[in-house]
């Protein structure tokens, strides 16, 4: 009697939900890494295992497995490392194989293209190829395939977008994958930035010199005239003032390294300001006091005008930052950076300056206010194409 009524009830519940059964062995679930990479793909059946492996008399159960699949970088299955059941089809990138083509595990169907993952090559011309004509057309992933993955065999897709769901950015933080910025996530950052006036988020010259390249762009973008920026942007380069975060070889001395980034520090969050200013309407207000004492200022100026004046500015400022030095080695540092401006591997422009208005560098003195000005009025004249 108890065992009747137990049926009944359990058939009472299989009346009232219909979806209580199911046909096992008709579903498979992907296990993937943060590329997109299917490692691993299971059924949905328990598989009964030996039985001498229970530990409490009750039967253990290993999980129904589709396929195990270890990758080279591009690719290529690694075939000690997997094993695949016939007729699962899935992969490199989460792409389907198809293996009616070179082999098995020898060609995936990304959509707009075939890759093959022995040569790490797609078989045909990238559909987006003039975007990214630093790549050869049939290149795959950036040739990095540690970082990138592949959507649909157009572009490479930065892996941190496949992760993104887990993680949340700053308004001042932006994606860098292998030391590319992600260029959707840095403009909003910069513009953020600005409009806080948040200096302290670019923390290094090379982030600096990526936020002028950045500013200089929003300017062109307005039609503002102004080209200051692109001349900041220049002369904090990895072949100028960015090259103090690259190993020095002797070249700039410590003391030097040390005194160039303080000041590019220094200097970043007026700069921050008058963007944030310029970057309104193409102007700028107010006025400031030269190194020389005199007083200046940006009012009803625009374009090359402009520009000049803030050398003027930030060369002042330069020049508080000389003058407030507390070392006994400025000597010897303005010495070094004296030096510097007669490299051969500096930017162009600087050079074709120090050529023609300073004996080739011989004759420049980083300690001078007016040789500073010089110098960047005129970089401004060239950027003007004056």
């Amino acid at each position: 009697m108890q065992f009747q009524q137990g049926l009944f009830f359990f058939c009472t519940i299989c009346v009232k939900n219909q979806n209580f059964f199911r046909i096992l062995d008709k579903k498979e679930y992907e296990l993937k890494d943060h590329l997109g990479n299917v490692r691993v793909a299971i059924g949905d059946m328990k598989l009964p295992a030996n039985e001498a492996k229970s530990t409490r008399g009750v039967p253990p159960f290993l999980t129904d497995e589709k396929t195990v699949n270890d990758y080279y970088p591009f690719g290529m299955t690694i075939a000690e490392r997997s094993f695949s059941t016939a007729g699962y089809r899935y992969g490199f990138n989460g792409q389907e194989k198809v293996d009616e083509i070179k082999g098995e595990g020898n060609s995936y169907d990304f959509g707009a293209r075939i890759y093959d993952p022995r040569s790490g090559r797609w078989l045909s011309v990238d559909p987006l190829a003039s975007k990214y004509p630093q790549w050869s057309p049939y290149s795959a992933m950036a040739n990095n395939p540690i970082m990138f993955f592949d959507a649909d065999g157009r572009e490479p897709v930065p892996s941190y977008q496949r992760l993104n769901p887990w993680f949340t950015l700053k308004a001042t933080q932006w994606y860098s994958t292998a030391g590319i910025y992600d260029s959707k996530t840095f403009n909003e950052a910069a513009a953020y930035s600005t409009k806080y006036l948040l200096p302290k988020a670019f923390q290094s010259v090379s982030q600096r010199n990526s936020y002028y390249g950045w500013a200089q762009g929003q300017a062109d973008a307005k039609g503002y005239g102004s080209k200051w920026f692109g001349a900041a942007e220049l002369v904090t380069g990895l072949n100028a003032v960015g090259g103090t975060e690259l190993p020095n070889m002797w070249v700039i001395k410590d003391n030097t390294e040390s005194f160039l980034k303080g000041g590019n520090k220094f200097l970043f969050s007026h700069n921050m300001n008058n963007a944030k200013d310029l970057l309104a309407d193409g102007k700028l207000s107010g006025g400031f006091n030269d190194a020389n004492g005199a007083k200046q200022s940006f009012e009803g100026l625009t374009g090359m005008a402009l520009d000049n004046k803030m050398v003027e500015f930030e060369q002042s400022k330069v020049q508080e930052y000389i003058n407030s030095y507390k070392g006994n080695d400025l000597n010897s540092i303005i010495e070094n950076i004296n030096g510097l401006m007669q490299n051969p591997l500096g930017p162009g422009a600087v050079k074709d300056v120090m050529k023609d208005s300073f004996n080739g560098g011989k004759s420049f003195n980083f300690k001078s206010y007016e040789d500073r000005v010089k110098l960047g009025q005129e970089l401004i004249k060239k950027a003007h194409n004056e």
